[in-house]
């Protein structure tokens, strides 16, 4: 059994891109936890004009879907930071590095899975941001001179960036697969996961899109692998 880790930038990232790998994971026996890094709290609220709520209180409306979605999924750990949404490309890079490095050491995983630099697909800054500090943290966590505050030396073996398959018809693209994951028995709890995000409810349809283009599998790229011939867990065991 192994522990994955999976570091993104919003509230509803997990459900868009990795809620049928993270369950498909947990039903076998692994342990999943999630990382996220903004409370979403400058993004828009479905059917509320703007203006009609201030980013506190979207902030706490969202943390509740959140919490909806991650008892959906099954983490077994979860954490929602407070870093600002739509600034984490100018964050306080070592306090940030810091919070994550803080969350490897605490959650040990084997796996680290994240955005791409391109930010799957998106090329969203916050998502960027996020691939950034996911990678800058994933090598600092190894390192027991580096935040010594933030607990013992850990070293993950694995690295994957969400992915895509190529789609001439998309103006951006992400990473180009190295594992896909068949997620067809968990379509329906991926989907409630998503549903539970109801200030969101505006990118329902592309959800939906992206659910239907996919038919049933999520898709990563192995981005770094320190041990090619070792033991290392495979995203598939």
């Amino acid at each position: 059994m192994a522990t994955f880790a999976f570091i993104y930038a919003h509230p509803d990232d997990e459900s868009f891109g990795i809620a049928g790998t993270a369950m498909k994971l947990a039903r076998a026996g692994h342990t999943t936890c999630l990382l996220t890094l903004t409370r979403g709290d400058v993004g828009n609220w479905f059917e509320r004009a703007v203006g009609s709520w201030t980013p506190n209180d979207l902030a706490a409306e969202r943390a509740k879907e959140w919490q909806a979605a991650v008892d959906v999924i099954g983490f077994a750990r979860a954490a929602l930071l407070e870093w600002p949404d739509g600034g984490l490309a100018t964050a306080d890079v070592d306090a940030v590095t810091a919070d994550v490095v803080g969350f490897i050491r605490e959650a040990r995983p084997q796996v680290v899975c994240t955005f791409g630099p391109e930010g799957a697909g998106s090329e969203h800054d916050d998502h960027r941001a996020t691939s950034f500090f996911a990678v800058r943290s994933f090598f600092r966590a190894a390192q027991p001179e580096l935040y010594p505050d933030r607990g013992a030396a850990h070293t993950a073996t694995r690295l994957f960036f969400n992915a895509a398959p190529f789609d001439p018809g998309r103006p951006v693209s992400a990473m180009s697969p190295t594992h896909a994951i068949d997620i067809r028995d968990h379509l329906e709890e991926k989907k409630r996961a998503f549903e539970c995000h109801r200030t969101q409810w505006k990118d329902r349809d592309l959800f939906y899109e992206v659910l239907d283009r996919r038919q049933g599998r999520e898709y990563f790229h192995l981005a770094v692998d320190l041990e090619a011939r070792g033991t290392a867990p495979d995203l598939l065991a």
